[in-house]
């Protein structure tokens, strides 16, 4: 507990037995609550994370065999804090910050705040290719939506309990990511920002991401979203031609653009 706000931490997790006694062993004693969310391991995480401490829940949806943004979503129906914070599982994101974050966050009166990793302390914490992806979708953002945004991938972010309906996270991939940055940017109701962190190079599992392929998904993710729920013109357009879309249903005052 922090300045008598209760705080939950989630973490996704699939296989990864080897760093996760590590990772949750290393959250500070002032979260209360730490939830793991077992997104279909095949191996002992679960197990693993009883014993370190943490509360496990089971979460088998998947999106294209991805359901590392289903976990988050299971883990934040399932949390009880004031303060929602989520990190990876593979002990790269700093824990022992979240204090400091959080009272940012309080000091600021933010709603949501995204853990800036850049520029790396350690140039080995990210490859050169996941950073040149990172700078472009940081691109994408600052051209589409105007928004001069510097880590849209980072895996650490804070979410104050009374915001988490003005966002109205759905997806259930990796893009859950760049989501709830672009969800937090484009409304007015919501008090974004992003707070610089420290990051450590994986060690013990192998990345579950195909660099590429999720790096052009999140592309296209932004790209259609920013034409479609985030437009006027283009979402009136696709709810025409697309008979299964319906337009997200958000509190607070939504940013919409004109095209």
């Amino acid at each position: 507990m922090l300045r008598n706000k209760t705080v939950s931490l989630i973490i996704p997790c699939k296989n990864e037995e080897k760093i996760l006694s590590e990772t949750i062993k290393n959250v500070p004693s002032y979260v209360d609550e730490i939830i793991v969310v077992d997104n279909g391991s095949t191996d002992n995480s679960a197990q693993v994370a009883r014993e370190a401490g943490a509360i496990v829940v089971k979460e088998p949806r998947k999106l294209n065999g991805i359901g590392y943004g289903y976990a988050h979503i299971k883990g934040i129906e399932v949390s009880t804090g004031d303060y929602i914070f989520a990190m990876d599982a593979d002990d790269t994101y700093p824990s022992y910050q979240i204090k400091e974050v959080f009272e940012y966050m309080e000091n600021n009166s933010l709603d949501v705040i995204s853990c800036n990793r850049l520029p790396l302390k350690n140039p080995e914490a990210i490859s050169k290719t996941r950073r040149l992806g990172i700078y472009v979708l940081n691109l994408e953002i600052a051209l589409l939506y105007g928004y001069p945004i510097k880590d849209t991938l980072t895996g650490m972010w804070g979410i104050r309990r009374s915001a988490l309906p003005k966002l109205n996270l759905r997806m259930g991939d990796w893009n859950l990511s760049p989501e709830v940055k672009v969800a937090a940017i484009t409304n007015r109701a919501i008090n974004f920002s992003e707070y610089s962190i420290d990051h450590f190079a994986r060690e013990k599992e192998p990345s579950k991401q195909q660099i590429w392929k999720t790096g052009m998904a999140h592309l296209l993710y932004i790209l259609k979203r920013r034409f479609t729920e985030d437009s006027k013109l283009g979402g009136f357009v696709y709810g025409l031609l697309s008979k299964e879309w319906k337009e997200p249903v958000y509190q607070g005052h939504k940013v919409k653009f004109a095209l």
